[in-house]
C-alpha cells in the first residue's frame, strides 16, 4: 500500500500546490487563531481581576465603619450590593481577629468562604479569582474583605470570540485559497500545456510541434528549453532520414551491385548460386528434371585484344540479350563471370530435353554481330549437367557442367556436351593433390610470401599481406587457387592456417627487433571459423609470439561475414577486445550490405581487383570503387584497393587520401628476405629524411 509521502509525490502539480497552500495557511491562520484567543483569555481575565480588586477595596472602604463598630448587619447590606455583579460567586467580612462579620452568596451558590483570610493579595486558578484586601483605620488593620469571583462568563465569552474568530479565520482562508488557486494557475497552467505539447510529440512523433512562451521566469525557461530541444531533435531527425535515404541508396545500389552484371545486367555469379539452390529441391520435390548449361565463348579473348575491352563488353550484352531471347519463359539466364554464362532449366521432362535449348541457344548466335564497323561472328562451347542425374547439390552440377564445357572445347568448340562420368579425370587430379597436400605441412614444402601496401601520400610500406605459396619437389610450384579449395574442401585449410598465422606472428616480431614493427594481415577461411577453438588458438598465437594484437589483421571474405549467426558475431566481438584488426577480403564481389558492416566489428575494407582492373576507363567500376570508399569513410573505416597495376589507377585513387594500395605496380608477393629488404631501404631513408 502506497504510503502518504508516496501518493503526494504521485500527485499533479497543481494538486500538489493546493494542498500545499491549503496546509501552510490553514496552519497560519490556526495558529493566528490560538495566539488571539489566548491573549483575549488572558486579557479578560485580568480585566476580570482588577474588577473584583476594585470592588473588594470599595467594599473594604465602605465597610469600615461597620468593621470598627462591630455591625455585622451593615456590613451584609454592602455585601449584598454584589448581587449587580454577575461574575461573583460570594464574598466575606472578617473583624480584625478573623472572625466572620457578613457573607454574600450568589443564589444557587452552595460554595463556603474561608474559616480564617488569607493574608492579602489574589488567587487565581483555570475556574475561579479569589480577591482578600485588607482594610485599614489610620493605618491599623480593623478587618478583611473576602470576594470569590467564577470565570464562566469568561469563558462564555471566549467561546463566543473563538466562534466568531474561527469564523473570521474560515472566511480568509476560503478567501486565500481562492485567490491562490488564481495566483497558481499561471504556475500550473502553462505547465499542464507544456505537459500536453510533450504527450502530442511523444505520441505523433510531430517535432515540428511548438509549446508556447507565455512569460520570462521558470517555466518560460522551461517551454524554450524544450522548444530548443524538439529543434534539435527535428534537426537530428530530418539529418537521419536524409543519411538513412542516402544509406538505402547506397545498399540497393550495392545490392543491385552484388546480384546483377554491369555490363549485360544480366544476375551474375551471386544471384545464380541462389537460384540453383532454390531450383534442386523443387525438382527433386516435383520428379521433374533441372539443368544447368554452362556457356563459354570461344576465342572471346581475341575480341578484347583486337578490338578493345569497349567493343568486347557491348559484345557481351549482345550475346546477352540474344541467349536471353532464346530461353523459355521461366529459365534463367546469369553471367558468371568473364565470357562465362550459365543457364538454369527448371521443369524438363527428360534429361534430353537441355538438347533443345542448346540447339536454340547455338543458332541465336549464329548470326553475325555488327558493333561500328566490325562484324563479329560469335560461337559457344555449352556443357549440361542434369539434376539429380549428375547430382544434386549447386557445386557438383556446376563442376560437371564445367566439365563438360572442358569436353566441348576439346572436341572443336561451338557444340554442347552432357556431362559424362569418365569426364571425371580431373577428380583424379584432385585426389592426387590432396595426397600430396596432406603431406606438405610436415615435409615443409610451405612458404610465405609478403606483398606489402603503400600510403599513396608517403609512399611508404604501410602493411604487409601474408601469402601462402606451396613448392612440390614434383609438382613445381602449385597455384594457390588449385590447392587452397582442396584444403578447404578437406579440412586441411585448419592446420595450414595456422601454420601461416603462427609464422607470419613470429615474422612481425623479428621485423621488429631489426627493421621495425609493420602491420601483418593474415587471410582466415570460413571453414577456420568452424572450429571452436580458432579465437583462443588466435590469442594463444598473439601472446606466444609477442606480436601487438593492433598489429594484426585477419581477413576475411563476405561470404564467412554472411553465416550470421551469434556464435560468429560473439567471436568477432572476442578480436575486437582483443584489439585484434578485421578486415573483409574482396569486397563488393558478394552481399556487400551496410547492414552487416555497422553489425560486425570491422575495421578494413578490400576492394577486390575486378573493380580496380578496369579504372578509370570504366564508369561501372569507378562508380563502384567510389561508392566502397564513400561507405568506408562513413563508417570511419580503413580502406585497401587490390590489384593496383599501373599509373591511371594510382592516379585515380591518390584523390583519396584513406585508401592504402596494394599490387603489382608497387611490388608483386616477395619472399621474406625481399620485404626485410624494402623494409630496411625505407627504414634507411627515414633516417635520412630525419
Amino acid at each position: 500500500m502506497p504510503t502518504l509521502h508516496e501518493k503526494f509525490r504521485d500527485l499533479p502539480i497543481r494538486h500538489k500546490l493546493g494542498a500545499i497552500n491549503l496546509v501552510t495557511t490553514g496552519l497560519a491562520l490556526c495558529l493566528a487563531t490560538a495566539v488571539l484567543i489566548v491573549t483575549e483569555f488572558f486579557s479578560y481575565r485580568q480585566t476580570l481581576l482588577e474588577d473584583v480588586r476594585v470592588q473588594a477595596a470599595m467594599i473594604g472602604e465602605n465597610s469600615a465603619a461597620a468593621l470598627v463598630f462591630n455591625d455585622a448587619r451593615g456590613a451584609q447590606e454592602i455585601l449584598s450590593g454584589l448581587a449587580a455583579s454577575p461574575s461573583v460567586v460570594q464574598a466575606a467580612v472578617f473583624d480584625a481577629r478573623g472572625t466572620l462579620l457578613a457573607v454574600y452568596r450568589r443564589a444557587g451558590t452552595k460554595a463556603m468562604p474561608p474559616a480564617q483570610p488569607d493574608p492579602d493579595g489574589d488567587r487565581v486558578t483555570w475556574r475561579r479569582l479569589e480577591v482578600f484586601h485588607g482594610v485599614r483605620v489610620k493605618g491599623e488593620r480593623t478587618g478583611t474583605v473576602y470576594v470569590h469571583a467564577d470565570l464562566d462568563k469568561l469563558y462564555a465569552r471566549i467561546l463566543w470570540y473563538a466562534v466568531l474568530v474561527t469564523v473570521a479565520v474560515l472566511a480568509a482562508l476560503a478567501a486565500a485559497l481562492l485567490l491562490l488557486g488564481r495566483l497558481q494557475h499561471g504556475i500550473t497552467g502553462p505547465l499542464m500545456r507544456l505537459v500536453g505539447i510533450m504527450r502530442e510529440v511523444s505520441q505523433t512523433k510531430n517535432y515540428a510541434a511548438r509549446a508556447a512562451v507565455d512569460s520570462r521566469d521558470e517555466v518560460g525557461a522551461l517551454a524554450s528549453g524544450f522548444n530548443a530541444m524538439l529543434i534539435q531533435i527535428e534537426g537530428h531527425q530530418r539529418d537521419l532520414t536524409q543519411e538513412l535515404q542516402e544509406r538505402k541508396r547506397a545498399e540497393q545500389r550495392l545490392d543491385y551491385l552484388a546480384h546483377y552484371d554491369t555490363v549485360t545486367h544480366l544476375p551474375n555469379r551471386h544471384f545464380f548460386n541462389e537460384k540453383l539452390k532454390l531450383a534442386i529441391p523443387l525438382a527433386l520435390g516435383t520428379g521433374n528434371h533441372a539443368a544447368l548449361l554452362f556457356i563459354d565463348l570461344d576465342n572471346f579473348k581475341i575480341v578484347n585484344d583486337t578490338l578493345g575491352h569497349q567493343i568486347g563488353d557491348r559484345l557481351l550484352k549482345s550475346v546477352a540479350e540474344r541467349l536471353g531471347a532464346s530461353l523459355r519463359r521461366g529459365d534463367m539466364i546469369c553471367r558468371i563471370g568473364g565470357d562465362e554464362f550459365a543457364v538454369i532449366l527448371e521443369g524438363l521432362g527428360s534429361r534430353d530435353d537441355a538438347s533443345m535449348v542448346a540447339q536454340k541457344l547455338h543458332h541465336s548466335l549464329s548470326q553475325v554481330f555488327v558493333l561500328d564497323t566490325h562484324e563479329i561472328f560469335v560461337s559457344a562451347s555449352i556443357g549440361i549437367s542434369v539434376c539429380p542425374d549428375d547430382g544434386t547439390e549447386s557445386d557438383t552440377l556446376l563442376r560437371h557442367a564445367d566439365t563438360a564445357m572442358y569436353y566441348a572445347k576439346e572436341r572443336g568448340k561451338n557444340n554442347f556436351q552432357y556431362f559424362q562420368a569418365e569426364m571425371t579425370g580431373k577428380v583424379l587430379k584432385r585426389l592426387t593433390l590432396e595426397t600430396h597436400l596432406r603431406r606438405a605441412l610436415e615435409r615443409e614444402e610451405f612458404t610465405l610470401y609478403y606483398q606489402p601496401q603503400y600510403d599513396l601520400k608517403t609512399r611508404g610500406i604501410v602493411g604487409v599481406e601474408a601469402l601462402l605459396r606451396w613448392r612440390h619437389p614434383e609438382l613445381g610450384v602449385v597455384n594457390p587457387g588449385e590447392f587452397i579449395p582442396v584444403a578447404e574442401e578437406t579440412g586441411l585449410i585448419v592446420p595450414i592456417g595456422e601454420w601461416v598465422l603462427r609464422t607470419a606472428c613470429r615474422q612481425w616480431s623479428t621485423w621488429k627487433a631489426t627493421v621495425g614493427a609493420v602491420p601483418v594481415a593474415v587471410n582466415v577461411s570460413g571453414r577456420q571459423f568452424q572450429e571452436d577453438r580458432l579465437v583462443d588458438l588466435v590469442l594463444e598465437i598473439v601472446a606466444e609470439t609477442g606480436i601487438e594484437p593492433s598489429q594484426l589483421t585477419l581477413e576475411l571474405t563476405e561470404s564467412t561475414l554472411m553465416d550470421n549467426s551469434e556464435t560468429m558475431l560473439e567471436e568477432l566481438r572476442r578480436f575486437e577486445r582483443a584489439g585484434i584488426q578485421l578486415s573483409i577480403d574482396d569486397f563488393g564481389t558478394g552481399y556487400s550490405s551496410m547492414s552487416y558492416l555497422t553489425r560486425f566489428p570491422v575495421n578494413t575494407l578490400k576492394i577486390d581487383r575486378s573493380f580496380v582492373r578496369d579504372i578509370p576507363g570504366d564508369a561501372d567500376d569507378v562508380a563502384i570503387a567510389k561508392t566502397i570508399i564513400a561507405m568506408g569513410e562513413s563508417l570511419n573505416l580503413k580502406i585497401v584497393a587490390e590489384g593496383v597495376e599501373n599509373l591511371e589507377q594510382v592516379n585515380f585513387l591518390q584523390a583519396y587520401p584513406s585508401v592504402a594500395v596494394q599490387g603489382y605496380y608497387f611490388s608483386r608477393p616477395v619472399p621474406v628476405e625481399a620485404l626485410t629488404a624494402l623494409l630496411q631501404e625505407q627504414q634507411a631513408g627515414a633516417a635520412r629524411a630525419a
